[in-house]
């Protein structure tokens, strides 16, 4: 058997894998909603509500060492006073239905839409 023939199949494989991987991170992207708002939670009721179409750094009220980021229409955890940072560590959300949490605080950050529609599981 030739073996530039094995060659060519295998890389028309991963091609193929790589096309259709391609195109299944187009189809996710693209059913993914940027949300427009974003929620801090303390024991599961909303304390504060932020947009993230405005730029600003904010505490919620009694976590002054708690400090979100909003900018460029995302929103994060800049600095906080837990010891292990992992919501600091979380970085940027900004699609709807993303979260980032602060367990020693209590408080999760979640993105939300004004459509109405919970994306939320």
């Amino acid at each position: 058997m030739d073996n530039s023939f094995f060659r060519y199949k295998d890389i028309l494989i991963i091609a193929a894998v790589l096309a259709a991987a391609g195109l299944l991170y187009i189809g996710i992207q693209a059913v993914s909603r940027k949300g427009n708002t974003a929620e801090v939670l303390l024991n599961n009721s909303v304390v504060m509500t932020l947009d993230l179409s405005e730029d600003k750094t904010v505490s919620p009220e009694g976590f002054p060492n708690v400090v979100f980021e909003v900018k460029d229409g995302a929103v994060r955890f800049r600095s906080s006073d837990c010891p292990d940072k992992i919501c600091v560590n979380t970085g940027f959300i900004d699609q709807e239905g993303q979260t980032a949490v602060c367990l020693p605080n209590r408080l999760v950050l979640r993105i939300v839409s004004d459509s109405g529609v919970d994306a939320s599981l």
